[in-house]
């Protein structure tokens, strides 16, 4: 039921006095002594007020339950991912998450102008980076010469009736050092050709590498991916709060088909040994350009036609990133008060460490059970402090409502003295409201870390990652990307290779209470149908405007199987809100990841977007 109004209210009030007087409703006003019209006004207005408290007490109760249930890891800040570009200094180096990098983007403001601000972004894990390109492409009777991402035809001087082996792709590498070694190095691959995108990563897998003429041991995806070659895990968990991990396994899955990481001891050299393929096409000593060229031959299955093999774009040195910045900050604790006020301009994403001036390692604490343990830590973020700036916004915006209400209840009276004070009341509000119209998003955000300390008065050294949410999306593939916090990179070598997207700003109350509902009546189970039209709705948001599902027969992929069962999840895009291809594709990785990880099902799913 809505809520009524103070002229609601006082309407209804008149016809039950009118009724109990015996008067009709349209006359009780002249009837009466104007006194008794201002009483009824004045205890209607005090009961809407004490109407619109009582709906205000349910929604904070409301709000303060969804906030105490809902995992944060629902309804934070998610920072925006792509694939970035950087070039080493030395022949090889590593580069780490604690690397920055940052993007000039312009951001429109409450105005006409717009203003430039730096996106910040940092690598998902460790990589390495060599200092050497792929220049050089050749398939079939194809070949090609690459420039960051373009690509240009090279003549070739052909011999009679020769030709490369089909399914075949011949990766040309310049360096300007000697014996770089290429283990553990990844190669970063991209179809451009939407069509052939699942057919070709399935079978990326199951590509041959060959270097020298030796056949090059590889394994799908990342460096250190391989749980022999993994960091000690517990120590590594014990120090990283859950957020940030989730957030890294989820950007890399998404881009884990495109990585191949080197395991063999191999190494860039001088004295190049050509494959045989390669001489018996071309005339190779008449080729200017293929001098001092180190070659890898990639053999695919024969369903992978060199059609497909020409549309492929190729890359060392290429990572995911993550849209966000390292801060840190050092804060002595007071007497009696153990929490640490952490205030960001950019949206709060998680705290990296919590540590000491002694060196002592707080750890967070993930239930109450431990809340006594000293060197434990939480983070707070909601009714801690006194009032902030955001919320003293709304406040003056309830303020100025109220304001509102009492000047328009006071001008009707006609009184000299009133109606003068209600001139001058109705110009304070008019100023105001223009003070609070102009309020910006340059506020900052106060989060709060609550220690148990190992003593008394210990000074805290936190980092913590921000993040800047929507801001960071829509970067297109190419845009220059700053080394900011690097010294063994080169300046101005950084790049994109994919564009920039699903960057969310933390969920409003209703969008929370959408989670919350998904989140307890799921249980993390796909079960039902409508378990994953709930999962599709919170991914996608605006970007469908419908889901629907249905159980087909489908041809698999691979050689050895036929039709196979399959559960078809199509997706209808809402033609008001415009998402890149690249993006869908991200869309489609998510939600069948959480299927893989959350569903009972043992048939395969398929996402169609419906056009």
């Amino acid at each position: 039921m809505a809520q009524e109004n103070t002229t609601q209210i006082k309407n209804r009030m008149i016809k039950k006095a009118a009724s109990l007087w015996g008067v009709p409703p349209n006359e009780i006003e002249t009837s009466f002594d104007p006194i008794v019209t201002l009483l009824i006004d004045a205890c209607a207005s005090e009961i809407a007020k004490i109407s619109g408290e009582i709906n205000n007490s349910q929604t904070r109760a409301t709000e303060q339950l969804i906030q105490l249930m809902t995992p944060e890891t629902l309804y934070g800040a998610r920072p925006a991912h792509a694939i970035a570009y950087a070039e080493p200094i030395s022949p090889e180096s590593f580069i780490t998450p604690e690397n920055l990098f940052y993007y000039n983007k312009r951001i429109k403001n409450a105005g006409a102008d717009r203003t430039i601000k730096n996106i910040f972004f940092s690598p998902v894990q460790e990589n390495k980076l060599i200092d050497a390109n792929i220049t050089h492409i050749l398939c079939g009777k194809d070949a090609y010469e690459i420039e960051e991402k373009s690509r240009s035809n090279i003549t070739l001087t052909y011999k009679d009736k020769a030709s490369l082996p089909s399914s075949t792709l011949y990766l040309g590498i310049k360096s300007d050092h000697e014996n770089i070694h290429l283990k553990n190095a990844s190669l970063f691959f991209e179809i451009l050709d939407i069509q052939d995108r699942e057919l070709f990563y399935h079978y990326l897998q199951q590509a041959k590498f060959y270097y020298n003429g030796t056949l090059v041991d590889v394994t799908s995806g990342y460096m250190n991916s391989d749980n022999s070659e993994r960091l000690d895990l517990e120590s590594v968990f014990s120090h990283i709060p859950n957020k940030t991990r989730n957030i890294e396994n989820d950007v890399k899955k998404t881009y884990e088909k495109h990585f191949i990481t080197i395991n063999s001891d191999i190494s860039l050299q001088r004295t190049i040994k050509i494959p045989e393929e390669i001489t018996n096409f071309i005339h190779y000593d008449d080729t200017e350009d293929f001098q001092n060229v180190n070659w890898i031959k990639i053999v695919f299955p024969k369903v992978i036609s060199n059609t497909i093999l020409t549309n492929l774009f190729c890359s060392f040195n290429a990572f995911p990133v993550l849209n966000r910045k390292l801060e840190s900050v050092s804060y002595q604790l007071k007497d009696y008060i153990d929490i640490a006020p952490l205030s960001t301009m950019d949206l709060f994403l998680d705290v990296k460490t919590v540590s000491n001036t002694s060196g002592q390692i707080y750890n967070l604490r993930e239930n109450d059970a431990d809340k006594d343990l000293k060197g434990t830590f939480v983070i707070r973020r909601d009714n801690v402090s006194k009032l902030d700036s955001r919320k003293a916004k709304e406040y003056l915006l309830h303020l100025i409502d109220l304001l509102k209400d009492e000047s328009a209840a006071f001008s009707i009276y006609g009184n000299d003295f009133l109606q003068s004070n209600a001139n001058m009341l109705n110009q304070n509000i008019a100023t105001l409201e223009k003070k609070v119209l102009d309020m910006t998003k340059t506020v900052a955000e106060t989060n709060y870390v609550s220690v148990k300390p190992f003593k008394k008065k210990d000074t805290l050294l936190i980092e913590y990652w921000t993040t800047n949410g929507q801001e960071a999306n829509q970067i297109k593939s190419g845009s220059s990307l700053n080394t900011y916090k690097g010294s063994e990179l080169k300046q101005k070598k950084g790049r994109f290779l994919t564009p920039s997207f699903q960057g969310k700003d933390n969920l409003t109350m209703e969008e929370r209470l959408y989670a919350y509902r998904k989140a307890l009546l799921s249980r993390n189970r796909i079960v039902t149908k409508e378990d994953i039209k709930a999962l599709c709705y919170e991914i996608c948001s605006n970007k469908i405007e419908k889901v629907v599902i249905r159980k087909i027969f489908k041809t698999s992929i691979e050689t050895n199987k036929g039709l196979v069962p399959s559960i078809e999840i199509m997706l209808y895009p809402n033609p008001t809100v415009q998402v890149s291809d690249f993006e869908w594709n991200s869309i489609k990785i998510d939600i069948l990841s959480i299927l893989e990880k959350q569903s009972l099902n043992v048939f395969p799913y398929y996402i169609t977007l419906m056009n």
